[in-house]
């Protein structure tokens, strides 16, 4: 930045598109070079602009504070907003245990308005990444808003919080994916009144969790039928694979194999890095549309960055369960 003579405000300029949401951060007398480690260790936010998206530790603490900026043209967003005039859903918190777990984990479970055990089974939806999903994306206000508006049926979904373990668990872990399958779904199968049928759940998530939903899908088509993959981190590849500009390692998983029995929705941001986040959700997308599987695919307008995938949640939803 530049600064105005004798004066204490600092300047730049850059020139965007219109019709974008971008996260921004000052990384004051930066002198790191290449170490982003040290880069985001000094961010800080904007203390003069009023958008700030609020991230929270695990005691529900003010943690991280990001500001960012809405363009003129930008599309508004509808289902993250909360509207005091819908019949409102239920949010009820366990610890899950596993032998496989170092520690218990928070699991949340949403129940739709009217939700009764004694109903036919509800389908249902795993997220990832579950504490972002609830107090930063909004997700119970827009399960409340599409269900109330009928753009989906009632559903139940599971939000399962991510540690400090994160990255290890959703870099396509067998031994994650099998606490869900093997211990997760059944634990909640005895407590609530949701479906075994594979066309009635989905498996869902943001980043590494859209890559590990996609990867859930391909080895348990059985009991997940939809992937819901939000800028899905498809730049993933195990130590000794080779990727080039037309594959990635999870386009050749479906490659090698025959069609599943799986529906697709698939978004990524237009601010995304092209080579890495980009280019990769698009050669997945090519590979399931030539193997014959139905996709979505929504290129939002914004970044890696939180903004946008609360609504296009909603779209992910609408797409895969809505209701005509």
């Amino acid at each position: 930045m530049e600064r105005f003579k004798k004066t204490n405000l600092w300047h730049i300029t850059y020139k965007v598109r219109n019709d974008v949401r971008f996260r921004y951060y000052f990384s004051v007398n930066d002198s790191f070079d290449d170490d982003w480690e040290k880069r985001f260790e000094n961010l800080a936010y904007d203390r003069f602009n009023k958008n700030i998206t609020i991230f929270k530790d695990d005691k529900g603490k003010e943690d991280k504070l990001r500001s960012y900026a809405v363009m003129l043209n930008a599309e508004e967003h509808i289902w993250v907003k909360e509207r005091n005039n819908v019949p409102k859903g239920k949010l009820e918190e366990h610890k899950f245990k596993s032998e496989n777990l170092e520690n218990p984990r928070r699991i949340r479970i949403y129940t739709p308005h009217e939700y009764s055990q004694k109903n036919k089974p509800y389908g249902f939806l795993v997220l990832t990444d579950g504490d972002e999903y609830i107090n930063v994306l909004s997700a119970v206000q827009v399960l409340d808003n599409l269900i109330a508006d009928k753009k989906i049926p009632p559903i139940i979904v599971i939000f399962i919080d991510s540690t400090e373990t994160r990255v290890e668990e959703l870099k396509c872990s067998n031994a994650f994916t099998d606490i869900i399958v093997i211990e997760l779904i059944p634990w909640v199968r005895d407590k609530y009144n949701i479906s075994n049928k594979a066309d009635e759940a989905i498996i869902g998530g943001l980043s590494l969790g859209g890559l590990t939903a996609t990867y859930l899908g391909l080895k348990h088509s059985e009991i997940f039928g939809k992937v819901l993959s939000q800028s899905g981190s498809y730049w993933y590849k195990p130590e000794g694979f080779e990727c080039d500009d037309s594959n990635c390692w999870m386009s050749n998983q479906f490659k090698a194999i025959g069609k599943l029995p799986l529906k697709f929705y698939l978004n990524v941001g237009v601010l995304e890095t092209k080579d890495r986040m980009i280019d990769t959700n698009i050669n997945l997308r090519d590979v399931l549309i030539s193997k014959g599987y139905t996709v979505a695919f929504e290129e939002f307008k914004s970044g890696h960055d939180y903004l946008c995938w609360g609504e296009t949640l909603a779209n992910g939803l609408i797409s895969l369960i809505g209701m005509k």
